[in-house]
C-alpha cells in the first residue's frame, strides 16, 4: 500500500511540475520550475542567510506559543471561571488579521527580532491553546471520577490521565500552528527588517525579479513542509497512541 501511494503521489507531483513548466504564460509572469531551481542554486548563499534569520524567528516564536498555549489551556481547564472568561478573548484575538497585528507590535516593540518573534507567537498561540483545552475537556468522565475516588491529586490526574488523553489534540494544534510560523515571520519582516525571507521577497519584487520571488516562495513552502513532517514524526515517536488509522479503503 505504501509503495503504491508513494508512486501515485510522485506521479501527481510530476504532472503538476510538467504543467507548470510548459504553461503558456511568459517567464516574466510565471517562471517555470527549471528557472526557479536555477535561481535558487545561483543565489543559494544569499537565500540561506535570509532563511536562517526567518527560521530563528519562526522557531523561537513557535516554541513560545507552545509553552504559553499549553500553560493557558491548563489554567483554563483547572480554573473553569478563568476558562469561561478567557475563551471569548482568545476567539476575539483571532478576528484580527496578522497584517494589522504586525504594525501594532512594531509600534510597541520596534523593528528588532523580538517583533517578529512576537508576531509568530501571537499567530501560533491560538490553535495550540484551543486544541489543548478541547483535549482536556473531552476526557472520559468515568475515568476522571475513578481518579477522584482514589483521591488523586490534580497533578496526578494531569500526568496520568489528562495529558495522555490530550496529546492527540495538542499535536493537532501544533501541526496547524507550525504551518503559520514561517508565514507570520515573513509578514512581520515586511513591516521592517534588515534580513529575512520577507526582505528577500520585497527586494525581489521591487527589482521585478519574478523568478527570485518564486524562489523565495518555494523555500518558504519547503521549510514549512519540512517542519510539519518533522513534527509529525516526533508525535508518532513520543505518543504512538495518537496515530489514527487513515480513512478510505485499505489497498
Amino acid at each position: 500500500m505504501k509503495r503504491r501511494r508513494f508512486i501515485v503521489e510522485t506521479l501527481v507531483v510530476a504532472i503538476l511540475l510538467l504543467f507548470w513548466q510548459y504553461n503558456p504564460l511568459p517567464e516574466y509572469v510565471l517562471p517555470g520550475p527549471v528557472s526557479v531551481a536555477k535561481e535558487i542554486i545561483r543565489t543559494a548563499p544569499l537565500i540561506w542567510r535570509h532563511t536562517v534569520v526567518t527560521l530563528y524567528e519562526s522557531l523561537v516564536g513557535y516554541l513560545l506559543s507552545f509553552v504559553f498555549g499549553v500553560a493557558i489551556a491548563t489554567l483554563m481547564y483547572l480554573l473553569p471561571g478563568i476558562g469561561r472568561s478567557l475563551l471569548p478573548v482568545l476567539v476575539f484575538t483571532q478576528t484580527i488579521p496578522v497584517v494589522v497585528i504586525a504594525p501594532i507590535i512594531v509600534i510597541w516593540f520596534g523593528f528588532g527580532v523580538s517583533t517578529k518573534i512576537g508576531t509568530v507567537a501571537f499567530l501560533c498561540f491560538f490553535p495550540i491553546a484551543i486544541n489543548t483545552y478541547d483535549g482536556f475537556r473531552t476526557v472520559d468522565p468515568d475515568s476522571l471520577d475513578l481518579f477522584k475516588v482514589y483521591r488523586a491529586r490534580w497533578y496526578q490526574r494531569m500526568r496520568f490521565l489528562l495529558l495522555p488523553h490530550a496529546l492527540p489534540y495538542i499535536f493537532s494544534g501544533m501541526k496547524v500552528a507550525v504551518t503559520y510560523a514561517i508565514t507570520a515571520a515573513v509578514v512581520a519582516e515586511w513591516m521592517g527588517a534588515e534580513m529575512g525571507l520577507g526582505i528577500y521577497l520585497i527586494r525581489a519584487l521591487n527589482s521585478f525579479r519574478v523568478e527570485r520571488v518564486f524562489a523565495g516562495v518555494v523555500v518558504i513552502i519547503a521549510f514549512t513542509l519540512g517542519l510539519f513532517y518533522i513534527l509529525d514524526r516526533v508525535s508518532r515517536k513520543i505518543a504512538p497512541w495518537t496515530v489514527r488509522s487513515e480513512g478510505g479503503a485499505q489497498m
